[in-house]
């Protein structure tokens, strides 16, 4: 396919390097993905926890209003898509979106019916799956985090009474949106393709000015030297090299040199021995 072996030289060493640089940069972007989404899913899972600690004084004294406003407040942080605390029967309690709440929430959705196929209780299945991806009704990629609420014994001895026999009385839903992490993830792959060209631009780049340098020219000699022609230039350049190639091309050149010589000695003296055999006749 290729006639130089300049190209047959390059060519491989260039495809080796970019197979080689991608899949490491393939690897690394995946690694540093799934560590971007584990820490955007422990950052929801703090924000979780912070709204049951900061309300867990209002449930054990049914301040609901109180309640309410710390979901409100809570709520409106930058990148929360939905928050919201429903019963045991799916009912939305409170939320930041005061318009959903006293509705039942709808279990065929996407996001919900992952933990309300059926199979299992709805609590076991939030255990198991308390973090989950979807795109809501806005069209929007949210990372969900559902933390069931549990009837702590402090719940059955307070004002606010519940039987001990409701092992969970509600679940807390948040959702963040997805769009900040998808822009770092989009920035991030733009400059590992930059770096990613930047490597194989420059390491093709070393890799066949060496070559040229260690090879392709003392080879170009070799090949200067071989030829039917030698001209001044050639073997200056010739003497100037440096390398086995180069030494080989002198050694070549001394070779073409010495035989040269030998012939002119030989048709020297065939010409002596016609010219006596002439003179002798």
């Amino acid at each position: 396919m290729f006639q130089s072996i300049t190209a047959r030289t390059i060519v491989p060493v260039g495809l080796a390097v970019t197979g080689f640089v991608a899949v490491c940069c393939f690897s690394l972007y995946a690694m540093m993905k799934q560590d971007m989404i584990e820490a955007a899913t422990k950052h929801e899972r703090n924000i979780a926890s912070t709204v049951v600690l900061s309300t867990r004084y209002a449930m054990l004294h049914n301040d609901r209003e109180h309640l309410g406003n710390i979901i409100a407040n809570i709520g409106q942080q930058q990148g929360i898509e939905h928050l919201r605390v429903f019963n045991h029967d799916g009912f939305i309690k409170f939320s930041r979106n005061k318009t959903e709440i006293g509705h039942q929430v709808n279990k065929k959705v996407e996001g919900c019916s992952g933990c309300h196929s059926g199979e299992k209780p709805a609590e076991q299945l939030a255990a198991e799956k308390q973090t989950r991806r979807f795109m809501n009704e806005r069209g929007v990629e949210v990372l969900a985090f559902s933390q069931p609420i549990y009837n702590e014994p402090s719940c059955t001895t307070s004002c606010h009474y519940h039987p001990a026999a409701n092992k969970v009385l509600g679940m807390l839903d948040i959702g963040l949106d997805q769009g900040p992490l998808q822009n770092s993830l989009a920035l991030m792959r733009y400059r590992m393709l930059v770096f990613t060209l930047m490597t194989l631009v420059l390491t093709v780049g070393g890799v066949a000015a060496l070559l040229n340098r260690s090879f392709f020219v003392p080879l170009k000699k070799l090949v200067a030297v071989t030829s039917a022609d030698e001209s001044a230039d050639q073997l200056r350049a010739l003497e100037s090299g440096y390398g086995e190639l180069s030494v080989l091309a002198r050694n070549y050149q001394r070779l073409i040199k010495s035989l040269k010589e030998v012939r002119g000695e030989l048709a020297r003296f065939r010409n002596d021995s016609d010219n006596s055999k002439g003179s002798s006749s």
